[in-house]
C-alpha cells in the first residue's frame, strides 16, 4: 500500500524533530534517571524557560544564527554603511513551523518570527535581509508583506518600524483578537501561526499584567518571566489600550488564573531576586561614596 502524501510529511517531520537539541536532552534524562518520555519532556520545556527565553542572553539552540543588522535607533534617511549596527539572535527554523500548513504561510508566519526577535534584541532587519535568511527573492518578501497587512498584520522592517505600534505586530494581533473574544486556536488560523506560539503570547501577557499588578517594575517583570524588556513595554501598551474595555473585562478571571499560577511558582522569587541584587549594589555604592 502506498503512502500518502500526508503520511510521508509527517514522517519527515518526526525524522526531523528526532535530531533537535531538545530530543536530545529528553534522550539523555529518559536514559540516565529513568523518567518517562512525558516527565523528560516537561524539564526540558522548564529548562527552556529558565535559561534560552531572553533573546541574546543564552547559548544559541537548535535552528537559530548570529546576524548582523541595523539598530532601532539609526535614522531612516542614513544610508545602510553609515548606520550603526547590532548583533541579534534570529531563529529562521524552529518546531512551530511545523504546525503551519502551507509553505507561503510558514515564509510569512517566519518573517514575522525574524522582524520581532531582531526588534526586540534593538535591531531592524531590511527586506533584503530577509530574501536572503529565508532564500527567496526582495519581491517575494515585498509581497509577502503586503498580504500580512491585509490581515492588520503590520511587520516591523526598517522602512515600516516609525508606523508600527504594539497592536500591529503579530503578538500585538493575536492577543487583540483573544480579547475580542477568539479561542486561541481560532487565533492561529486567523494569524497563520502555531497554536503554541499564540498560547506563548497569551501567557507572557497575563504574567506581565500580574507581576506589574504585584508591584514589579517593567525590568523585574522582565527578567522573572525571562523575556525582553521592549517585549514587556510592547504587552504594556496594548494592556493600555484594551484595559477599560469589555472584552478584557471578560478575560479578567483567565489572565488572573495563569498570572497567579506563574508568579507562585517562580514569577515572585525571580523577581525578588532582582530586587535584592538591585538593593545590595546600591548599598555598595553607599559605602564606596561614603
Amino acid at each position: 500500500m502506498k503512502n500518502t502524501t500526508s503520511e510521508n510529511l509527517a514522517s519527515q517531520e518526526r525524522r526531523l524533530a528526532a535530531k533537535t537539541q531538545d530530543q536530545r536532552m529528553i534522550n539523555e534524562i529518559v536514559g540516565g534517571t529513568g523518567m518517562s518520555p512525558w516527565e523528560a519532556i516537561v524539564i526540558v520545556d522548564v529548562i527552556r524557560d529558565v535559561y534560552f527565553d531572553t533573546p541574546g542572553n543564552a547559548p544559541l539552540r537548535h535552528g537559530q544564527m548570529l546576524y548582523t543588522c541595523v539598530k532601532t535607533e539609526a535614522g531612516a534617511g542614513v544610508p545602510l554603511k553609515e548606520c550603526p549596527m547590532a548583533s541579534v539572535v534570529l531563529t529562521p527554523i524552529d518546531p512551530d513551523d511545523n504546525q503551519i500548513s502551507g509553505a507561503e504561510n510558514i515564509r510569512r508566519h517566519r518573517i514575522g518570527r525574524l522582524c520581532e526577535e531582531a526588534r526586540e534584541q534593538g535591531g531592524l532587519l531590511t527586506q533584503e535581509d530577509l530574501a536572503l535568511l529565508l532564500f527567496c527573492d526582495a519581491r517575494t518578501i515585498r509581497r509577502d508583506i503586503r498580504k500580512l497587512k491585509e490581515q492588520d498584520i503590520h511587520i516591523p522592517t526598517r522602512g515600516q518600524q516609525k508606523d508600527i505600534g504594539p497592536t500591529l505586530t503579530h503578538k500585538g494581533v493575536a492577543i487583540r483578537h483573544w480579547l475580542e473574544g477568539k479561542e486561541p486556536q481560532e487565533v492561529a488560523r486567523t494569524i497563520n501561526h502555531s497554536l503554541r506560539a499564540v498560547e506563548r503570547y497569551l501567557n507572557h501577557f497575563a504574567r506581565i499584567i500580574y507581576c506589574l499588578g504585584h508591584g514589579f517594575c517593567r525590568i523585574q517583570t522582565a527578567f522573572a518571566i525571562g523575556i525582553s524588556s521592549a517585549t514587556v513595554n510592547a504587552y504594556v501598551g496594548i494592556y493600555e489600550e484594551y484595559k477599560h474595555k469589555e472584552g478584557f473585562k471578560m478575560r479578567f478571571k483567565e489572565l488572573e488564573c495563569i498570572g497567579a499560577a506563574h508568579y507562585e511558582s517562580g514569577d515572585a522569587k525571580k523577581g525578588a531576586l532582582l530586587a535584592n541584587e538591585k538593593l545590595s549594589d546600591s548599598s555598595q555604592k553607599g559605602a564606596r561614596t561614603a
